[in-house]
């Protein structure tokens, strides 16, 4: 059985969408609202039955953590993001990884076309990516990608840090410490014209201090 795990906080427009697209490609969806100000929750409710809220703004980390408490006895967990960024008709290919035998499945956009990144989030993303590979001793071209799947048995055995977007890059490191396969499959590279949540060189300081914390720990 495979789960999808959707961390969300204001994507009332897009949610209830991607929750319907994903169900198509899993046996079961999970939608962790953190605490959003607009009706993420209700559009999530409309789309699949397992929702739950954060009462307090928690950050992606502890969203995440919160919906793979929930995950049950599955054999592989996917995860996207709830903006339509991440297109649920690729997670087969994610799924098709884990299959020829990896342990932990990234959907890069520089395997494809990454062009419609804005510029300061492909420089971020390629000196946390360059870090990372070195560090982790297998290439990784996506670091901050989202879009992922990872056997649950894998996941059960990874220490998740619990400060927000760096948790993608934690993920890599644990699992790439316990000796799990890392692979990566192309995956779409799409920015609609809402709001990111992520400020590129804030964010990037964030991770490389995790990454620092990590390494030193």
């Amino acid at each position: 059985m495979n789960v999808a795990v959707i961390p969300a906080y204001c994507e009332e427009k897009t949610i209830g969408e991607v929750a319907k697209r994903t169900k198509k490609f899993v046996d079961r969806v999970i939608v962790v609202d953190d605490c959003s100000t607009d009706n993420t929750f209700e559009e999530a409710k409309k789309a699949c039955e397992t929702v739950v809220r954060h009462e307090k703004n928690k950050g992606k980390a502890q969203a995440l953590k919160t919906g793979f408490e929930l995950i049950g006895d599955c054999d592989v967990v996917v995860i996207l993001d709830g903006d339509l960024q991440h297109l649920p008709e690729e997670i087969p290919a994610l799924l098709k990884c884990i299959e020829d035998g990896a342990d932990l499945c990234i959907g890069s956009r520089f395997l494809g076309d990454s062009n419609c990144m804005p510029l300061s989030n492909r420089i971020s993303n390629k000196i946390a990516s360059t870090l990372l590979s070195v560090l982790a001793g297998q290439k990784v071209t996506d670091s901050q990608s989202g879009f992922r799947a990872i056997k649950r048995e894998a996941l059960e055995q990874l220490e998740l840090p619990a400060d927000r977007y760096a948790v993608e890059h934690i993920m890599i490191l644990e699992a790439a410490k316990k000796g799990f396969k890392i692979t990566e499959t192309p995956i779409s590279c799409i920015y609609g014209g809402e709001k990111s949540h992520i400020n590129p060189a804030k964010d990037t300081a964030n991770v490389i201090y995790h990454i620092l914390r990590f390494i030193l720990r």
